[in-house]
């Protein structure tokens, strides 16, 4: 019997007034798997994340999670269902606690005992969270901001995570602990759909992955397969 992937996009197209900028986009993510989606600015990642989110509604094609069509329900809808996101740059709530910041992610959980356990899940694999509870977000590092908007992200019990760009604005050595905590999400059981430019880190982590060019898919395969790929290289550098 085959398994149902986490996410399956197909043949999607969406853009902006009269301009497509997906056009025919197709990809899976599996359950347990981190898949990555690599290509640089203007390639057309963040409008794949707003089609999958709900923000920007796709003109054709179809979005499943878990072999349900997903496309044209409005963002809270998805979110309910079990779509995670942990968006570009972190936006935590800089004038909420670290505590309500995570409370906030649990939203969709109506029972209080679940919500106590994703945030002692949460506090076991971030224990600085668990230290800095009563702080503000906005007096944390951007190391400490970054786990935070993960532990925000995993809170909501999601099916899905979509991650995006969560390289960006970090150290170096906090990008490296950054990959360590996304890998190590796999284990719960997690489709993760990770959004990045950073192509080293990513393939690191990465069962397989998409390069995205000019709106299309011109590459897909393992990790392996795409650090060998002609394609990759043009994706970043024409």
């Amino acid at each position: 019997m085959s398994v149902v992937a986490a996410l399956e996009v197909r043949d999607l197209v969406a853009g902006y007034d009269q301009a497509d900028v997906l056009i025919g986009v197709s990809l899976t993510v599996a359950p347990g798997e981190i898949t990555c989606l690599l290509g640089a600015n203007g390639a057309g990642k963040s409008t794949l994340v707003r089609a999958i989110l709900g923000l920007t509604p796709p003109r054709a094609g179809e979005i499943r999670l878990d072999g349900v069509r997903i496309d044209g329900l409005p963002p809270h809808r998805i979110a309910a269902l079990g779509v995670g996101a942990i968006p570009e740059g972190r936006r935590v709530f800089p004038r909420l606690t670290v505590r309500e910041n995570l409370l906030a992610g649990a939203w969709r959980v109506r029972n209080r005992a679940a919500v106590q356990r994703a945030l002692d899940a949460v506090h076991e694999a971030f224990p600085r969270l668990r230290e800095r509870e009563g702080q503000l977000a906005g007096t944390l590092s951007g190391g400490e901001q970054a786990m935070l908007s993960i532990g925000r992200g995993l809170m909501g019990e999601p099916r899905l995570l979509v991650i995006d760009e969560p390289s960006l604005g970090l150290s170096p050595r906090f990008v490296k602990d950054n990959f360590a905590i996304i890998a190590g999400l796999r284990s719960r059981g997690i489709g993760i759909l990770l959004v990045e430019q950073n192509v080293h880190q990513t393939l690191a982590i990465a069962a397989r992955g998409y390069v995205l060019q000019g709106g299309r898919v011109v590459a897909a395969g393992s990790s392996q397969e795409l650090r060998h790929h002609p394609a990759l290289l043009s994706a970043y550098f024409g």
